[in-house]
């Protein structure tokens, strides 16, 4: 199996997801809805709030979103299981690249703007991973995900006859065999000349 070595990662991750409590991010498809809400024509925004209230429902499961993920790829629905593993992570390179970055700047103070921060600071807040249990298991459930493929159909070969066999079929078309000993004779044979079996007789 192709994915083992990702589903058992993947796997993984989603376990230690679950210990640690880190959930995909709900707020961040809101923040996304909000922000695109103006631009959405009221017709759709029904359909489009029911999308959301499934895509939240999935990244509040978290490292069970990815297990389950997980299990439709080992069912074979690959686009699915990792579109559901995306999910439960939280969009979760984008989510490891802000948690990262929050980290980054607040230890080396690179960036002093307020309003800079603020905006970053409410960007982190839209991603969860509770502990280090959590950010570990959602790094692993990402690789793991990036590494499940689609496996590629190995298509048989049909073995081509070697020389013995087609020399062997040239011959089967040119000899017929006594019906009475098997003996291989000309196709033009009368009568057998092993058992004097007479071809014209039956």
């Amino acid at each position: 199996m192709e994915n083992k070595k990702w589903i058992i990662i993947t796997l993984i991750g989603g376990g230690l997801m679950i210990i640690g409590s880190a959930v995909g991010s709900t707020a961040f498809y809101e923040f996304l809805y909000n922000l695109f809400s103006d631009y959405i024509t009221e017709d759709l925004k029904p359909l489009l709030s029911a999308i959301l209230a499934i895509i939240s429902f999935l990244a509040a499961g978290g490292g069970y979103t990815v297990i389950a993920g997980v299990i439709l790829v080992m069912l074979n629905q690959y686009r699915l299981g990792r579109i559901i593993i995306s999910f439960g992570t939280g969009f979760g390179i984008l989510g490891i690249i802000v948690y990262v970055t929050y980290y980054v700047v607040n230890l080396t103070g690179i960036i002093t703007n307020p309003t800079s921060l603020a905006y970053l600071t409410q960007i982190y807040g839209l991603f969860s991973f509770n502990t280090g249990f959590g950010f570990v298991g959602t790094i692993l459930a990402v690789i793991g995900r990036l590494g499940l493929k689609k496996p590629t159909k190995i298509v048989k070969e049909e073995p081509t006859p070697t020389q013995d066999e087609e020399a062997s079929e040239v011959f089967n078309a040119q000899v017929k065999y006594c019906p009475n000993c098997g003996k291989a004779l000309p196709l033009h044979a009368n009568f057998c000349n092993e058992c004097g079996t007479d071809f014209g007789e039956r």
